[in-house]
């Protein structure tokens, strides 16, 4: 990808997309006082009051993307940051008044003011204070930032919505590609690691170049990540399984790949700990040689060693936890 260093991402692709509708990877922060007060923000473009948080740029993280809205929308700094959620639901799409149609890969944070001075940036919000909650009646708030606002300022574990799609499923990466060419893109998906009963866990091994993996793939226009892993895990192997909690985010410049016909993406996503429900384990025709299931040595020893921390970060959590890479 070419970008000019004045380019964000967001215009880069929709000079090439235009208004259709694709996923951008968003972070949103629930960013408290000491008084455990919410900052809320008045946008400029709907009118509506919501959470500090914007698009990733391509060479960053989600946390990096994290602190870096906060402190340019804010004028603050957070200390550290806990996952609160992952938020791509379909009834969370947004069309922007400039007609621009966004899916949303939402990857919601908490955290707590350690510095700055705020500030209203004047761009993209219009006021912005900090509120108890729950705030004044007359603030308008949309559906998504509820959503977050309820998961983030509970007890559960980081939350994402059940497996769904409605019946109008796109191809991102068929979407996309055609007005691109080989460029590099950010593509959003899951993985999914499935744990047998005598802990072995499954890997499969791509046709396109050998490597070990978990089973993973893109999410389509039209479905959250969850019916991405479900649907991913029974197509490349058969199996069907239940998403039961979220592993860990993946968003690190390390996940850039190029595909051996020329095609580059930067692999956003989430890596579900699942149970088996059934199924017996194949390997598709097309994108899957073998599956197999190994013990966790096994599983490092044949993971690619660009994504070795990944794999030490996914076996180290499967009990509890998460990570954000």
């Amino acid at each position: 990808m070419r970008l000019m260093e004045t380019t964000s991402y967001v215009e880069w692709i929709r000079a090439r997309v235009g208004s259709r509708k694709i996923f951008l990877v968003f972070s949103s922060v629930i960013l408290l006082d000491e008084q455990g007060r919410v900052l809320l923000q008045r946008r400029t473009d709907f009118d509506v009051w919501g959470l500090p948080g914007g698009v990733m740029e391509i060479e960053e993280d989600i946390v990096t993307c994290a602190r870096r809205e906060v402190q340019e929308e804010t004028g603050l700094t957070v200390g550290e940051l806990a996952l609160v959620g992952v938020y791509t639901h379909p009834q969370f799409d947004v069309t922007y008044p400039n007609g621009d149609q966004v899916q949303q890969f939402t990857v919601c944070l908490r955290g707590v003011v350690n510095g700055g001075h705020m500030q209203v940036d004047g761009v993209e919000t219009r006021e912005q204070a900090f509120f108890s909650w729950p705030p004044p009646a007359d603030l308008t708030i949309p559906l998504w930032y509820r959503a977050m606002l309820r998961d983030g300022l509970g007890d559960g574990l980081p939350a994402f919505t059940p497996p769904f799609v409605n019946g109008r499923s796109q191809d991102q990466i068929a979407t996309v590609r055609p007005y691109i060419g080989n460029d590099r893109f950010i593509a959003v998906g899951a993985s999914v690691v499935i744990v047998r009963e005598d802990g072995r866990i499954l890997m499969v091994q791509r046709s396109d170049n050998g490597s070990w993996l978990f089973p993973a793939g893109y999410s389509d226009l039209g479905e959250n990540v969850a019916y991405t892993a479900v649907r991913e895990t029974q197509e490349e192997t058969g199996l069907d399984i239940v998403p039961e909690r979220i592993l860990g985010i993946y968003s690190s410049p390390v996940f850039h790949h190029t595909y051996p016909n020329g095609h580059q993406v930067k692999n956003v996503g989430v890596t579900f700990r699942a149970r088996l429900l059934g199924g017996d384990a194949r390997a598709d025709e097309d994108e899957i040689a073998a599956v197999a299931w190994m013990t966790p040595e096994e599983v490092l020893h044949f993971s690619p060693a660009q994504y070795r921390t990944y794999f030490e970060s996914c076996l180290a959590h499967l009990q509890d936890g998460y990570f954000l890479l």
